[in-house]
């Protein structure tokens, strides 16, 4: 994290992690607790990328907050992992349909959609570095 935050391009990444840490406190992501004896509390760090477009040029700097999930165990911590993420081949089956069909087809994307998913477990998670915001 020092690397991206204070080395070249630093005021890019900074902005990518805030929209990151604002859109997580927008979406309701956590909610801060005392910490309890006995619970583990897991770590996160911060995942930081150029996403660029095809020509070569930087379409924008993404950073990600996440979990250290390795530190969980399954049956424990977790019961299945499950995203849900359409097959290429059933993507590749309605747009078929939709141009036999001649129907309109549109394209959406929906920013921070991963947080929109239910889990059925508690998850205690460290406060991200660096205080609230970067």
């Amino acid at each position: 994290m020092n690397e991206a935050i204070y080395g070249e391009n630093s005021e890019q990444w900074k902005k990518a992690a805030d929209e990151e840490y604002d859109a997580l406190v927008l979406n309701n992501t956590w909610e801060l607790v005392p910490r309890k004896k006995g619970i583990k509390v897991l770590k996160n760090r911060w995942i930081f990328r150029i996403k660029y477009l095809a020509n070569g040029e930087v379409e924008r700097y993404k950073a990600r907050l996440v979990i250290k999930g390795f530190m969980q165990q399954y049956g424990v911590d977790y019961i299945e992992i499950y995203s849900p993420v359409v097959r290429l081949e059933s993507l590749r089956n309605l747009l078929t349909l939709g141009a036999v069909w001649n129907y309109e087809i549109h394209q959406m994307d929906v920013t921070t959609a991963f947080l929109n998913g239910e889990i059925d477990v508690e998850v205690f998670m460290e406060q991200p570095g660096g205080g609230v915001t970067l």
